[in-house]
């Protein structure tokens, strides 16, 4: 288990491009979800092979993301869940329906207007991440999109965690008590995502959201080999 990393490693692909990440649509799947790193497997693993990615949704608004893709819901996609064929080629293809995302399945503004105030929460969201990004490829650092100014001087900043952790065991938070997915919680210092049919998922790794977005949680990755499913959820403690 690694914490705390702060600079590349020949294991990660920091702010990779979208094409490397996601499978076809890839502009559907980079609209809703926005590439961080990439991690080697075999760093996990060495019995794995093929790159991993951990990637941040532009949503929620509020609450959890897919609170409003009820109809869109299955096994894996539910409230505070996503999840990712990793296909042989390595890239994320979406186990579901785009619609579990609330930008698409809210068809028009209500009175509440809420469809605008959730695409403009995501236009913020792709914003930050983009200057973030670009910091990261100017000075190879790693500087939190929080508290952004643009008359900081990342410089004199102490760099943010490009990821939080590294393999090992998942912490128990209330990301555990998210419903649609189960959750062994039976050993304190490693829990585990369990998939319909029994299957024992297995961590890989963390990241804080709000260092890469306007705002963002915990983020936690998960991944069964046997089936290819990665997992990610989302810790706002």
């Amino acid at each position: 288990m690694q914490e705390n990393i702060k600079t590349a490693h020949p294991y990660l692909r920091v702010f990779p491009e979208p094409e490397q990440v996601f499978a076809d649509p890839v502009a559907r799947h980079a609209k809703h979800l926005l590439p961080c790193v990439s991690i080697e497997l075999s760093a996990v693993n060495p019995s794995w092979e093929g790159w991993i990615h951990m990637v941040l949704p532009a949503e929620p608004l509020g609450g959890y993301v897919g609170d409003y893709g009820a109809d869109y819901h299955n096994e894996y996609l539910a409230p505070n869940w996503l999840a990712f064929r990793l296909t042989e080629s390595g890239h994320y293809q979406l186990l579901g329906d785009f619609r579990f995302f609330e930008l698409e399945n809210i068809a028009e503004d209500g009175a509440d207007g809420i469809r605008t105030e959730v695409a403009k929460h995501c236009e913020t969201q792709h914003r930050v991440f983009k200057e973030t990004r670009d910091i990261y490829r100017r000075t190879g650092l790693l500087h939190s999109a929080l508290s952004r100014d643009e008359a900081r001087d990342v410089a004199s900043e102490e760099p943010a965690n490009i990821l939080t952790r590294l393999g090992g065991g998942a912490f128990n938070g209330n990301w555990c008590d998210s419903e649609g997915v189960g959750v062994d919680e039976s050993d304190p210092d490693s829990a585990v995502p369990i998939g319909p049919n029994g299957e024992r998922f297995e961590f890989i790794a963390s990241l804080e959201g709000h260092d890469y977005l306007a705002s963002g949680a915990t983020t936690l990755l998960f991944y069964h080999p046997e089936t290819r499913v990665a997992l990610l959820t989302f810790d706002w403690s």
